[in-house]
């Protein structure tokens, strides 16, 4: 898929080197290719499918979800689609994606504390012109799959991914763009929201970035697919204004204990501070 992005310029089936042919199935893309043998014998549900769209006040991007029984476990699973990226999750981990909601879960380690600023209310003219320019960045770095699937990797290097060349980032487009994400305030906040990397999946929030979490919802177009190759099912948020905080979730007991959300015990994190500085603060602890 998308050869031009590989260094060697040979065709990888959903990007794996040892899935040089047919034949050669590798166990990390099994999901995948079970997945299109379904849907070549109609037995998949078109559940969502969206083209990426630019408002004059916001951006959505493109993606598409499938539904489908897998053959090798016979899990109902999901399967997010963007650009040459792929996501699997079981449909018990996502009940609102049929409705165009997802489900996302933020590791916050140990801290006790976290924030976000959603952008709600009136914003001055200077705020709403730099919002603009961050979203002609959104799209430009949907514009093109090559050009996207790039932009959604480019910061995971490791031992899956050497075979990717990376030519472009995220950054390299906002300074072709003219948006400088260190210039201001609003453009540093609007950067790191879109850099922090939400996943699918609550066990992967509690046993690998927890053992606390924050729970919160977003629109299925809202999101970015990225670390495609880690598989820890990992998604960035591109409109912070869509994101819902829902609820947190402390680890009070085992570090492998995982209890369900209180929700009904939650007071959702303010954001404060003139400087508009976000990120983990006294004021929005759980």
């Amino acid at each position: 898929m998308l050869p031009r992005v590989y260094s060697d310029r040979r065709h990888y089936y959903f990007g794996t080197p040892s899935s040089l042919s047919r034949r050669e199935v590798d166990w990390s893309i099994q999901p995948f290719v079970d997945f299109w043998s379904k849907a070549q014998a109609g037995a998949v549900a078109r559940i969502y499918v969206r083209e990426g769209e630019r408002h004059a006040d916001r951006f959505t991007s493109p993606i598409a979800c499938y539904r489908y029984q897998t053959g090798f476990e016979n899990r109902d699973t999901y399967v997010l689609i963007q650009h040459g990226s792929y996501l699997t999750i079981d449909v018990a981990e996502q009940p609102f994606l049929k409705d165009g909601l997802l489900v996302l879960f933020r590791g916050v380690g140990n801290k006790t504390s976290f924030s976000w600023r959603d952008w709600d209310g009136d914003l001055s003219p200077d705020e709403s012109a730099i919002l603009q320019r961050y979203f002609e960045v959104q799209e430009r770095a949907f514009s093109d799959s090559e050009v996207s699937f790039q932009v959604a990797h480019a910061g995971v290097y490791r031992c899956e991914t050497g075979f990717v060349q990376w030519k472009i980032s995220w950054t390299d487009l906002a300074r072709e763009i003219g948006f400088d994400p260190e210039k201001n305030s609003p453009g540093r906040q609007l950067t790191s929201a879109y850099q922090q990397s939400f996943t699918l999946l609550e066990l992967t929030a509690a046993w690998k970035f927890g053992p606390n979490y924050v729970k919160c919802t977003t629109p299925v177009n809202n999101v970015r697919i990225t670390s495609f190759f880690a598989g820890e099912s990992e998604v960035r948020v591109i409109d912070p204004r869509k994101v819902e905080i829902v609820a947190p979730r402390l680890d009070t007991s085992t570090y492998r204990t995982l209890c369900r959300l209180n929700v009904g015990q939650v007071k959702r994190p303010s954001f404060s501070g003139s400087d508009g500085k976000w990120g983990f603060s006294a004021e929005s602890s759980f």
